[in-house]
């Protein structure tokens, strides 16, 4: 076969959608030297692109620059010159047709799950244009059976369910327990994000209404101010986003002695991931809504004990590994804070039932069912 893959996400500044492409990429290049891919962007790969070998051609395809006209048109102009028997997108297929079947991977649907946690625009584009891509699709890659069954439960009357399949992700090889130990990782980046000398916890996502982050903020402050008076810092990784009014109100709320122990560092490059999932006594990871929820299987990867909210896809990927709480509940997160922070063995006892719960998902897999997507959706004279 003939594989196309939609890769603009490769540049810019990591993301899901972006540490999607980086994951299967690298593992398709691993297990498959038969089939030939085409790698398409719109600008070159910043940093270093996946390793790939003699069968993989990366393309460049500048224009045009808005990205729902690339989509329509240069895309499909590429996928005809190319000779491709199927391309693989994330979200949006080409709105006026293509040459060749196309897979789309749908990572969630929380614009229409949670509408209020979306910009008017962002949502109206979302809503304009996911539900069409889906229905063009040959075929439909849910990144979790939770968001499988949010897409057939959605839009029932439009998506056959044999259509939209289920292939978890798994966290890249560079997350791993550090190799110096805990103290040494804090050590390590201590300067660079302020974090004060001081044993920490951590939170990672991009900082918008469904990561929850006013009730994480109640949670550390209770179990600051509670009969263990615990020493930690909150640390907060990832972007600003949108919509973080709420935040901002809840962060004001604090006491001053809390509010001065949280630290928020703002966008983080991804070679000092690992190293701050190592460095964290504990992962707090309180959102609403996940079509995966890659961080807490990141921190698990690397040893660090996962508090997580008990909704949508989380319980798939955290399993019996980690504490799954009530999203919404922060005096039940306070006291799992308060023991786990406590008690060095418990910790250690979860970080060790963490690493084998991550080693439990890889990227081999997701590739090798990803190829059995492609030659499911391809034509037969490729087969």
């Amino acid at each position: 076969m003939r594989i196309a893959l939609d890769a603009r996400t490769l540049s810019g500044r990591y993301t899901g959608d972006r540490t999607y492409w980086r994951g299967l990429i690298g593992a398709l290049a691993e297990i498959d030297r038969e089939n030939e891919y085409f790698v398409y962007s719109r600008l070159p790969v910043d940093g270093d692109p996946p390793p790939t070998g003699p069968n993989f051609t990366w393309r460049i395809l500048p224009k045009p620059e808005h990205d729902a006209a690339w989509m329509s048109l240069a895309f499909p102009k590429a996928l005809k010159a190319d000779r491709i028997d199927v391309a693989h997108t994330q979200y949006n297929t080409p709105l006026l047709g293509a040459p060749c079947p196309v897979v789309t991977t749908v990572h969630d649907i929380t614009f229409a799950l949670f509408p209020e946690h979306f910009l008017p625009k962002d949502r109206w584009i979302l809503n304009r244009f996911v539900p069409g891509s889906m229905r063009r699709a040959a075929k439909v890659i849910a990144v979790s059976e939770s968001t499988r069954r949010d897409i057939l439960r959605t839009y029932k009357l439009h998506i056959e369910p044999n259509k939209v399949v289920t292939t978890l992700l798994a966290a890249d090889s560079r997350f791993a327990p550090p190799a110096g130990g805990q103290e040494f990782a804090r050590a390590a980046l201590n300067d660079k994000y302020g974090l004060q000398g001081k044993p920490y916890i951590l939170s990672v996502g991009v900082l918008q209404p469904r990561k929850n982050l006013p009730m994480l903020l109640d949670a550390f402050a209770l179990a600051k101010l509670g009969p263990q008076a615990i020493p930690h810092l909150l640390v907060v990784v990832g972007k600003r986003g949108w919509k973080n009014e709420d935040l901002d109100t809840a962060l004001a709320a604090l006491p001053p002695e809390v509010a001065a122990q949280v630290v928020f560092t703002g966008y983080v490059p991804d070679e000092d991931l690992p190293t701050l999932y190592g460095g964290a006594d504990v992962f707090c990871y309180p959102s609403l809504y996940e079509g995966f929820g890659l961080p807490p299987l990141e921190a698990m990867a690397c040893g660090c004990p996962v508090l997580c909210s008990r909704i949508s896809s989380l319980p798939e990927v955290v399993g019996d590994a980690g504490l799954l709480l009530a999203a919404k509940d922060s005096d039940a997160w306070a006291t799992a804070l308060e023991k786990l922070l406590s008690d060095p063995l418990v910790r250690a006892r979860w970080a060790e039932r963490a690493l084998e719960r991550a080693h439990e998902f890889s990227w081999r897999r997701t590739a090798e069912q990803t190829l059995a997507v492609y030659r499911e959706a391809a034509p037969q004279s490729a087969k």
